[in-house]
């Protein structure tokens, strides 16, 4: 990463989300937002910050929508970065939008496709089944009744 101020406190912050310290974590993202945004001289790849700090403050600060909104933008600004797509995912899977996530996880795995952390994401998802009719859509009765029985 480049020498702006910002990183050194986005490093920190992930450190005490590793650690556990999810509060702690949370306020050193806004800090390392806050100096993005205040410091000039920030570099292209900076958009990895505004993306910790969306991932952050939906899943601990219980900003769902702002946080997404973050993510999202982040991820359109450094679409080749696979961290922004991780954390734009996992945080729409905290807020339930499954759907969404796996998307964003292909996504990523399209511009980087040996990524760890997105590869292990989408094992950690699962896949889900085929219908047991394939020519009826998953939603129809009968293959609602027969995934019931097959897949128990």
């Amino acid at each position: 990463m480049a020498e702006h101020p910002s990183f050194d406190t986005l490093a920190r912050s992930r450190t005490a989300h590793r650690n556990g310290q999810s509060r702690e974590a949370l306020a050193l993202a806004a800090a390392s937002f806050r100096m993005l945004r205040e410091i000039p001289g920030a570099p292209r790849d900076a958009a990895i910050i505004p993306s910790w700090y969306g991932f952050l403050l939906g899943t601990v600060g219980n900003r769902a929508s702002e946080g997404l909104a973050l993510c999202r933008n982040a991820a359109e600004q450094l679409f080749w970065e696979p961290r922004v797509h991780e954390n734009l995912a996992r945080l729409e899977l905290a807020c339930g939008h499954r759907k969404d996530a796996v998307s964003t996880i292909e996504r990523g795995l399209a511009v980087a496709p040996d990524d760890d952390g997105l590869r292990e994401l989408r094992i950690q998802m699962g896949r889900r089944r085929p219908p047991p009719l394939p020519f009826l859509s998953r939603s129809h009765p009968v293959n609602r009744v027969l995934g019931r029985l097959f897949y128990k």
